[in-house]
């Protein structure tokens, strides 16, 4: 469970949402954030709401360490939930190849990351995490995307950035 854990938070650390490329032109969706950063792109800020999201560099290469950090208000009581993650790359403009495409559970990931069981209370909440880049990725533009919903079906939060990948 340790190493899956790793990867879901280098994941999110690496990607923060990637946009899944349909080519849409609703920016709420899937459209790249321009290398800005990283976007919250939810429907609505009813459960969770991210202040001050980054990371250390938004061009990375091999063996390059990242960190994450963001500040995250719980607004209501979290008893579970899925936290989705898909990370793409627009392969030579030709094509769009999805690197990942992950469900998880939403406790879990929270325990690993900050050590807090579930249910979550409402509150302010900081996020950090750090990791070395694997040589999994080729060079390019990825989009990244997370999205988390509760037992409902809720969407509690998505999150987006772009990352520049050099070899």
């Amino acid at each position: 469970m340790g190493r899956l854990v790793e990867y879901i938070l280098l994941l999110l650390s690496v990607v923060l949402v990637v946009s899944t490329l349909t080519e849409s032109t609703n920016n709420y969706y899937n459209e790249p954030t321009g290398n800005k950063g990283v976007t919250d792109c939810s429907a609505t800020k009813k459960i969770f709401e991210f202040f001050n999201a980054s990371l250390t560099s938004y061009t990375l290469k091999k063996g390059d360490s990242i960190q994450l950090h963001a500040d995250l208000q719980i607004k209501r009581t979290i008893q579970g939930g899925i936290l989705h993650v898909t990370m793409t790359q627009k392969f030579k403009n030709y094509v769009n190849i999805t690197f990942i495409d992950e469900k998880f559970n939403l406790c879990d990931f929270f325990v690993d990351l900050m050590n807090i069981h579930c249910p979550i209370q409402p509150g302010m909440y900081h996020l950090y995490y750090h990791a070395q880049i694997p040589n999994l990725f080729w060079p390019g533009m990825y989009y990244a995307k997370a999205t988390a919903h509760n037992e409902k079906g809720e969407e509690m939060m998505c999150l987006m950035t772009e990352i520049n990948y050099i070899a």
